[in-house]
């Protein structure tokens, strides 16, 4: 009868124990590192439309009238970008806000009005012209599926500008809010 004694014995240490797990999580993480996207989106504007509308109003007969003043003047400038977006992630996103900012020729920071979809006849109602110009309009809640591209307009008001301080600008951008997600900035061209 063999004794319980005579078969191997195989103690680990507490070093071995701790080499192991090391291994366990150097292995996890260069697995997480490899296998995950770097970045979340793709984020791209294939052209710009701009709408400059020069909008006078008279002073309405029987109204109030200020002796001397004039109807108002206002020059304003709707720049509708078409996007292209990109989940990198293996998840669906949703888009947020979006701004624009805009760098002048004398280097003024203009702050772009975001218009939203659902704003969009009521605005074609006082600029039809506006209509033909959007062809997709994006909205706040878009859901842009894991690995696809999700394409729109996104329209901005820059308020008291023209389309000259446009063009002599020194830079555009638009940034686009992702819910859960860092946000994508991009230069408009």
């Amino acid at each position: 009868m063999a004794d319980s004694n005579d078969s191997p014995s195989y103690t680990r240490g507490p070093l071995v124990a701790t080499v192991i797990a090391v291994i366990v999580i150097v292995a996890a993480a260069v697995a997480i590192f490899l296998f995950n996207p770097r970045k979340t989106a793709d984020l791209s504007v294939s052209k710009v439309v701009l709408f400059a509308p020069h909008t006078e109003t008279q002073a309405v007969q029987g109204s109030m009238h200020v002796l001397g003043e004039a109807g108002s003047v206002e020059d304003d400038l709707y720049v509708i970008a078409h996007i292209r977006i990109t989940d990198h992630l293996r998840i669906p996103f949703y888009m947020g806000d979006w701004t624009g900012l805009l760098k002048l020729a004398d280097g003024h920071i203009v702050d772009a009005t975001t218009v939203p979809a659902r704003e969009l006849p009521r605005l074609e109602q006082i600029f039809p012209a506006l209509t033909p110009l959007v062809s997709n309009p994006l909205s706040f809640d878009d859901r842009v599926d894991a690995g696809a591209t999700h394409e729109g307009d996104v329209i901005l008001l820059f308020p008291n500008i023209t389309e000259d301080q446009w063009k002599s600008r020194q830079a555009a951008v638009l940034t686009i809010d992702l819910r859960d997600q860092n946000p994508q900035t991009v230069t408009l061209p």
